[in-house]
């Protein structure tokens, strides 16, 4: 549990006590991030703004990547450097941002693996002129962040699994919720679920621990065992709601006559939403925008030019807007 709870963390960008929720900033909309970054490059000025990630080497991570060069590419004064942080390695992200600061670039985006041991090294930059950004969550002292919203996560999925209920007439409905206790700044994730399903009649019969794919399996399984009548399953995140579909399908539960959900947008998320069946939605964070927002919202802490704190906006993707999930799918492909 331990090792699960530090993994989700570190992919997602949180620390356990660091991330503050930054209520102020959940009206900033990703045109007035866009806008103020658009006229950046006006007067032949050039920026260079670096990136680490502590899981490089993740799917989604590669493309938000991407997506932060083709912006870049797009405004045409910037350049963005990436690091080759993998599995966690703090020495790997210090070494970066040591060598980053050593070329002197004007800002730095960050998810810090351990805040506490790169504090100095946000000093030095800071002192240095260099503007100090955190990734997903928030540093003491940073200069922006770009993160985005848990609870409009929690509220997106379980509006949709409250309007399957109601649209196919399925009364005392029955719901495993998966959490992360460990982590209270994710509570949202499931604790606005919750909410809104008490206040639609939903009953949750569990809320257990599952963040990722094996437990999210273990869960469901124990669950479906005790609930063979179980109607929904909400995932805090896709990882967990991709396990709990594979126990539906061995323990032969009637998989059309159920909710899935999930929260991220992964690939195998978006997949299986794709494909049909018991997993119909997923609060999908747009990784196009979070790419472009690396930049932008980086630019815009250089300049002094509000926002430089923003949250990307999470969608719904379903079935029941195929253009859209077709785009999500599409922000995978190479």
């Amino acid at each position: 549990m331990k090792n699960m709870t530090r993994t989700f963390a570190l992919a997602m960008g949180l620390t356990v006590g660091t991330l503050a929720q930054a209520a102020d900033i959940k009206d900033v909309t990703t045109e007035q991030v866009r806008a103020a970054a658009a006229n950046a490059c006006e007067g032949g000025k050039t920026y260079k703004v670096a990136y680490s990630h502590s899981v490089s080497e993740v799917a989604i991570v590669k493309q938000v990547r991407r997506f932060a060069d083709a912006r870049a590419a797009d405004l045409g004064c910037v350049t963005v450097l990436h690091d080759n942080t993998q599995a966690n390695n703090l020495e790997q992200q210090i070494n970066a941002i040591q060598g980053w600061i050593t070329l002197d670039v004007d800002a730095i985006v960050v998810l810090p693996i351990e805040p506490t041991a790169l504090q100095p090294l946000q000093r030095q930059a800071q002192a240095q002129g260099i503007k100090w950004l955190t990734y997903l969550g928030k540093m003491d002292g940073s200069d922006g962040f770009v993160g985005f919203d848990h609870a409009q996560s929690g509220q997106i999925v379980a509006q949709a699994a409250v309007d399957w209920a109601k649209a196919n007439n399925v009364t005392d409905a029955k719901a495993l919720v998966t959490t992360l206790t460990p982590l209270p700044p994710l509570a949202p994730r499931w604790t606005e679920v919750t909410r809104i399903f008490a206040e639609n009649g939903i009953t949750v019969v569990a809320e257990q621990d599952a963040a990722d794919q094996t437990n999210g399996l273990r869960v469901a399984e124990t669950v479906l065992q005790q609930h063979p009548d179980l109607d929904i399953i909400i995932g805090m995140a896709d990882d967990a709601a991709v396990g709990a579909l594979r126990a539906i399908k061995l323990s032969g539960a009637n998989g059309d006559a159920m909710f899935v959900g999930g929260q991220d947008g992964s690939l195998e998320g978006l997949s299986a939403v794709n494909d049909g069946g018991a997993y119909r939605a997923s609060a999908a964070i747009l990784i196009n925008e979070l790419g472009a927002n690396i930049v932008d919202l980086a630019l815009n802490a250089v300049r002094d030019v509000e926002p430089s704190f923003a949250y990307t906006p999470t969608v719904l993707a379903s079935k029941a807007d195929q253009a859209l999930l077709d785009k999500l799918l599409a922000n995978y492909a190479n």
